[in-house]
């Protein structure tokens, strides 16, 4: 494996950083605060009578810069139809930066916290948000980022973690069964599902990406965001399987104030939990190089993690299809 100094994010210094946020004529303060991001690298910048604000420096190589301008364009198109998306500030008639072979961006800082976990109430102000967000979309004809098949995503990241050398050999020959067992199962339920795609959607949409400022919900970080499904945006908000259709009855009904809702679509949860547990693992794996990731994943080398990995995904065998 490559050694912490090769990674890019290296050359990725504080002084690095404040000279990319002055090149936009901007002037810091020298308060500059890392904000918890693993794919990206985030900071609080302050700047010089006047409020903070938020640069994002993306990770070199993974999205071009005419994929992250798809991004910022449809974040200043929800913007102008005043839903509350995080959506990077305009500078000459820019929203996205280089500097030193980085692409950043800079954005308000918006001041709140993540939604309470199962607050009724808040999901269906989520399921409205999210809603209000897919239905502006409809009529867009503007490029987007590209749809991944889920079994398509599930057998590359297989193919990561089965070269991961910290899987413990006595519990290999249980992912490989456990994995086609679940590829089986998503292949046979995407087969027969034929809802249709939603033209933008969050593709990352959990409680930590949502920012409460007293009671108005605003939605951040759409580094993943790409043509989906509906309830992609919607299921990473069960926090309760004992309460799952109460909470699922909330978020749906707020999202039918704007959009309309095709109940088959419940039957793909399993399909997007099945591939975002394998899909983590793999991105782990696939990112150990990053000296931010043994720090933030010391356990993920034990044999701890990939016994609960194999328990969680043999769980999601053992209960599928149970969600309607």
């Amino acid at each position: 494996m490559a050694t912490s100094s090769d990674h890019p994010y290296s050359a990725l210094t504080p002084d690095t950083i404040m000279d990319a946020v002055e090149s936009k004529g901007l002037y810091c303060d020298y308060r500059l605060y890392p904000l918890n991001s693993y794919e990206n690298r985030v900071y609080q910048v302050g700047i010089e009578d006047s409020t903070p604000l938020i640069a994002k420096f993306y990770r070199p190589q993974r999205w071009s810069k005419a994929q992250i301008q798809v991004e910022h364009d449809a974040l200043h198109a929800l913007e102008k139809e005043d839903i509350a998306v995080a959506a990077p500030i305009t500078l000459d008639n820019e929203s996205l930066f280089e500097h030193n072979g980085f692409y950043f961006s800079l954005t308000p800082k918006i001041i709140g916290d993540s939604p309470e976990a199962g607050d009724l109430d808040q999901l269906f102000q989520i399921g409205e948000l999210i809603g209000s967000m897919h239905a502006a979309s409809v009529d867009w004809t503007t490029d987007a980022k590209p749809f991944i098949d889920s079994l398509q995503r599930v057998k590359q990241a297989k193919k990561k973690v089965e070269a991961c050398p910290f899987v413990p050999k006595s519990m290999r020959d249980g992912y490989e069964k456990v994995v086609v067992s679940l590829g089986k199962k998503m292949e046979t339920m995407l087969k027969t599902h034929s809802t249709a795609r939603i033209r933008f959607i969050h593709g990352d949409c959990h409680r930590s990406n949502i920012i409460n400022d007293q009671g108005r919900l605003t939605l951040v970080d759409f580094d993943d965001c790409k043509m989906g499904y509906a309830v992609q945006d919607l299921w990473l908000h069960i926090t309760d399987a004992s309460a799952k259709q109460t909470q699922l009855s909330e978020l749906i009904e707020g999202y039918e104030s704007f959009c309309s809702f095709d109940a088959q679509e419940l039957d793909l949860i399993d399909v997007m939990m099945a591939e975002r547990h394998i899909s983590y693992t793999a991105w782990i794996a696939e990112r150990w190089n990053d000296p931010a990731f043994p720090a933030i994943f010391p356990h993920f080398i034990g044999e701890d993690f990939w016994r609960q990995h194999l328990h969680d995904l043999n769980d999601i065998v053992a209960h599928w299809g149970k969600w309607r």
